[in-house]
């Protein structure tokens, strides 16, 4: 797919642009290619969009000696990523878009932890499935603004979607995937003689994607801190749930799915992470602070570690106990173990 989309880019910038060394790095692209040498072909062909591409201020090209090692070299003069000669425009603005276009069009980063869990225990019985499954969870920010209040504050949408998929039934069905789009706030805290270093408040929808009887949902309004006490990061939150209409029956599509959902999930969690060397730990709480026989709550923890040769994934370990892993077990009991790989921590 990469290849593809910057062999679009150079067949249509060459055609007008330093088209004689575009072609050199294409052909020899192919030839690495056609031997079976993929890292190098994309080396060349990714050369040869720069080449075609690469204008310094004065409106002339870029040569070949001025680009080293497939990059623009950072002593030539600058590199223009668009030419716009239109009146009334601002150049700088337009290379910036037009840089954006080509190299950063999505520009979202990593929010949550993504891992890949192979292989996931349950201690606890239920009838309508196994104790073996796959889980996953995907999970992205995307920056929409900054500063708008003067607070050196970001405005961000992030989204997560975890999956738990029965992998090892017959069927292999998908059992419970939920999807978690926010809109959030974060406001970094600068002064360096206390331990809070950031605040972050959120509106958050939650929901599994079923509908009628099986359908769970709900929206929250939170407030997260992040404090440091030496190496240790504590990040307390509190969550404010927006009330929804009670259901007029059991398949009423609109109205609360899951009216005693603070009685599992509590108002808040708190998560204390600890990085060690290659190491990152962390603790996930959670309790209703309900001091009777109802006293419901959730401890995960997580480990991510180095793994031998691998340097943009780590081993990951996760143990689950207590209610609320996912919203259709909510008010079900969960005591998992799982292993697998952390792509992002």
């Amino acid at each position: 797919m990469n290849k593809i989309f910057i062999i679009v880019i150079v067949s249509f910038f060459s055609s007008f642009l330093n088209a004689n060394e575009t072609s050199d790095a294409i052909q020899t692209a192919k030839k690495y290619e056609k031997d079976g040498d993929i890292e190098n072909a994309m080396q060349w062909y990714k050369k040869a969009a720069l080449l075609s591409i690469a204008i310094k201020n004065d409106g002339t090209f870029l040569k070949d000696s001025e680009i080293v090692n497939n990059e623009v070299n950072a002593t030539s003069k600058i590199v223009k990523y668009g030419k716009n000669d239109i009146e009334g425009y601002d150049n700088n603005v337009t290379d910036s878009t037009v840089k954006q276009i080509l190299y950063a069009a999505f520009d979202a980063e990593p929010y949550k932890t993504n891992y890949f869990l192979p292989f996931t225990y349950d201690v606890q019985g239920h009838a309508d499935r196994s104790h073996s499954e796959v889980k996953f969870q995907l999970s992205f920010k995307k920056n929409l603004a900054k500063n708008l209040l003067g607070l050196n504050e970001e405005l961000f949408f992030g989204y997560t979607q975890t999956a738990w998929w029965q992998f090892y039934s017959p069927s292999i069905p998908f059992r419970e995937t939920n999807y978690e789009p926010e809109i959030f706030i974060f406001f970094p805290y600068y002064t360096s003689k206390t331990s809070l270093k950031a605040l972050q408040v959120g509106l958050l929808h939650q929901s599994n994607g079923k509908d009628s009887i099986d359908s769970r949902s709900w929206n929250r309004i939170y407030l997260r801190g992040a404090f440091q006490y030496k190496g240790i990061f504590i990040n307390p939150r509190v969550w404010y749930r927006l009330p929804e209409k009670n259901k007029t029956s059991i398949t009423d599509n609109k109205g609360d799915d899951n009216p005693d959902i603070y009685d599992y999930m509590g108002y808040g969690d708190l998560t204390i992470t600890y990085p060690y060397k290659g190491n990152v730990f962390s603790l996930l709480l959670r309790n209703n602070l309900k001091f009777t026989s109802e006293n419901r709550g959730a401890v995960q923890f997580d480990w991510t570690f180095p793994i031998a040769g691998v340097n943009d994934a780590f081993g990951y370990l996760q143990i689950f106990s207590g209610y609320g892993e996912n919203l259709s077990d909510y008010d079900k009991r969960t005591d998992r173990i799982g292993l697998g790989i952390a792509i992002t921590r």
